[in-house]
């Protein structure tokens, strides 16, 4: 009843068919908790994440004749008891969390565990030893801390152990040879350390699979290893683990090989030929070393077999063999990586043999000569990148046949004629990359029309001519814009900022499936970007001849990170809304015509770590900030506004006439306030105070009348004031 739809709970009249020994309920969107059912052998409840079983409820009865038990991806809780005859238990993602637990080593019968894709921290516990008759475990995708403890060569019957992802450190025990059975030993993305000799694993184990990469390994090579006739190695992966020295060819004795990885090494030399001799091997990856020399005609027919084609990051050079691509390939390549390599020569047709192609990356070669036109054949391709290959002539008119692609990266050649005009053919487009090639023409509309999931364009440095379509409103996932560097013309639309910057998350999906070239100029620096997160926006129109105003709706884009719109002859004053982007981290503006005073705004934008005003008409004092003030102490940023006054310049601000006027006035006032307090107070205290100190009544009278009359001109005087 496997992967049907019943949406229940179990019922517990199960209990009542006697005869029934196995029963699969995997993947039934099974709910609640599992009954008591002690007539089963097998029990198979995966694959339900709303089931929740109890164990301890589920085991306080014995369950005498349960040998095998899968609840993998279910939400379990509690402990297994009462079940002396299990020997099999898969309890993989199951989201249990803690240490390994202690009732697991009194499963003393157990020949499979599998506790993979958990939680479990803390050490693995030496009691793994107590499982004497497990053939096959696997913890991994845990969280392990502390190394592979010793005790777990005392599992001589051990055949396979999966260990991948768990976080463990320290080193591989030496006792680990003692497992004369082990067949699969996969320790992948750990943190192990230590030196490792190849040549003991293979002949004092029986191994089928070794996968040792990604640690912090050293393995030993030994070029001159014999082997022993009963070795059946089928997978050496060993990505990631200090590969030193020439390519090992005793490779080419491992006549069962069906996978070989070795990239991310230090290896030198050359790929030999007798590679091309193992029949089984189906899957081929050196790439990121330091290999070198051609690539024969028998190892590209070899090539040809395999799904994916990866010699990424060499220093392999000579031409493209033809055979990599041939007739009897169609049906099998689906990725081709020879970038970052020394190939020179042309490349071949035969490429288009390869119908099912999904990604072609031929970047950072040396090639000479134009793309060929049978690429058009590869339907199935998502990506091509022949990014600084050294290409010339035009972009042949057959890429328009490639309904699929999403990825197009051509930056970096030689490569002219009006390319933009078929690409609007192209429904599945996400990037275009054609930075730095001698394309010209205009912006077609329909490019910005029908495109609406274009995520990156940057066509910088070419002679691109025209204005910029107001149709660019409709790319609602636009996340970068570099059209700097050409000749374009006229104002920058209005509707820039209606729709564009809705952040959807496309650029994740395109950091997992392609390998994005990026070039970008901030804060006058070009800076390359490894990868496009959904934070990675830009607009940059700068080295063009746009004029006009900046749109006040530029202030909508308040997903943008960096906006460069320098070196144009754009006029006005800085619009106030840029204050309202609030994840701006960059802004270039400088050497235009702008006028006016720098808007209080910018103030507010706590994000900003580059800004450059320099080289404009701007006046008034430069606007202070918490933040704001710390961006430019040197004054770079301001240069060449000579109207420009306060800190960081050395223009002291002068007040304005009016606010001199004013100012005066005030003083004024105050003085005279000061002077009638001064003079009351001492007429009122110390006058009073003598007259009855010299007690001559005949002079209280004139004293109360001076003060009076004094009054009278005060009070004048202050109405005075008042009236003018």
């Amino acid at each position: 009843m496997n992967s049907n739809a019943l949406n229940f709970r179990i019922p517990v009249q199960l209990a009542n068919l006697t005869s029934l020994s196995t029963l699969y309920l995997s993947g039934c969107r099974l709910q609640g908790s599992v009954p008591y059912l002690p007539q089963l052998k097998v029990l198979d409840v995966s694959y339900n994440p709303r089931l929740n079983p109890d164990l301890t409820r589920m085991f306080q009865h014995q369950w005498p004749k349960l040998q095998k038990l899968r609840i993998s991806y279910t939400n379990i809780s509690g402990s297994i008891s009462n079940a002396p005859m299990l020997v099999s238990l898969d309890a993989a993602r199951c989201s249990i969390q803690g240490s390994l637990p202690s009732w697991i080593y009194n499963l003393k019968l157990l020949t499979n565990l599998d506790l993979s894709d958990n939680n479990f921290q803390g050490p693995i516990s030496n009691s793994i030893s107590n499982l004497k008759f497990l053939t096959n475990l696997d913890l991994s995708g845990n969280n392990f801390q502390g190394p592979i403890p010793g005790s777990i060569c005392e599992l001589i019957s051990l055949r396979e152990l999966y260990l991948d992802n768990t976080n463990i450190t320290g080193t591989i025990p030496s006792c680990i040879s003692n497992l004369h059975n082990l067949s699969i030993f996969s320790v992948y993305n750990n943190s192990i350390e230590g030196s490792v000799s190849l040549k003991s694993l293979i002949n004092d184990l029986n191994l089928t699979i070794i996968d040792l990469s990604s640690n912090r390994l050293t393995v030993d090579i030994d070029q001159n290893i014999s082997l022993y006739s009963k070795f059946k190695l089928e997978y050496l992966l060993l990505k990631s683990c200090n590969l030193k020295g020439l390519f090992p060819t005793f490779i080419c004795k491992l006549t069962h090989l069906s996978s070989l990885h070795l990239s991310h090494n230090h290896l030198t030399g050359v790929i030999p030929s007798c590679i091309s001799k193992l029949k089984n091997l189906a899957s081929f990856g050196v790439s990121n070393n330091t290999l070198s020399g051609k690539i024969s005609i028998e190892i590209g027919k070899k090539l040809s077999s395999f799904d994916s084609i990866n010699l990424a990051g060499n220093q392999l050079s000579g031409s493209i063999p033809s055979s990599i691509c041939s007739k009897s390939s169609r049906f099998f390549v689906r990725i081709i990586d020879l970038s970052n390599n020394r190939f020179s020569g042309v490349i071949p047709n035969t490429l288009g043999y390869c119908k099912n192609l999904e990604i072609i990356d031929l970047s950072n070669n040396r090639f000479s000569g134009v793309i060929p036109n049978t690429l058009g054949y590869c339907t199935s391709l998502q990506s091509l990148n022949l990014g600084s290959s050294n290409l010339t002539g035009n972009v042949p008119n057959e890429i328009e046949k490639l309904e699929s692609l999403s990825v197009l990266q051509l930056q970096g050649n030689h490569l002219d004629g009006t390319l933009l005009n078929f690409i609007s053919k192209l429904p599945s487009f996400v990037v275009l990359n054609l930075a730095n090639n001698q394309f010209e023409g205009s912006i077609p509309t329909t490019l910005f029309g029908a495109h609406y999931s274009l995520s990156i364009i940057s066509l910088r440095s070419n002679k691109f001519n025209g204005s910029i379509p107001d149709e660019i409103q409709n790319l609602n996932q636009l996340q970068i814009l570099d059209l700097s560097h050409n000749n374009f013309s006229g104002h920058i639309p209005k509707q820039l900022g209606g729709y564009w910057m809705n952040l959807t998350g496309a650029s994740q999906y395109l950091n997992e499936v392609y390998d994005i070239h990026l070039q970008m100029v901030i804060n006058g620096i070009m800076l390359e970007f490894e990868k496009i997160y959904t934070y990675t926006t830009g607009l940059d129109l700068s080295w063009n001849m746009l004029d006009g105003n900046i749109p006040t709706e530029i202030g909508r884009l308040s997903e943008l990170a960096r906006l460069n719109l320098s070196h144009n002859h754009f006029s006005g004053n800085i619009p106030a809304s840029i204050g309202d982007m609030s994840k701006l981290a960059s802004l270039d503006l400088s050497f235009n015509r702008l006028s006016g005073q720098i808007p209080q705004s910018l103030t507010s934008l706590d994000s900003l770590g580059a800004l450059n005003l320099s080289y404009n008409e701007l006046s008034g004092q430069i606007p202070k900030g918490i933040h704001f003030s710390t961006l430019d102490g040197d004054g770079w940023a301001f240069v060449g506004n000579a109207l420009l006054c306060g800190e960081p310049t050395k223009n002291v601000c002068e007040v304005e006439e009016d606010d001199q006027e004013n100012y005066q006035e005030d003083t004024n006032e105050k003085l005279i306030l000061y002077s009638i307090i001064s003079l009351g107070f001492i007429l009122g205290f110390w006058g009073l105070f003598l007259v009855m100190l010299i007690k001559k009544e005949k002079w209280w009278f004139p004293y109360w009348r001076f003060i009076d009359s004094t009054v009278a001109v005060i009070i004048r005087c202050i109405q005075s004031d008042t009236t003018t």
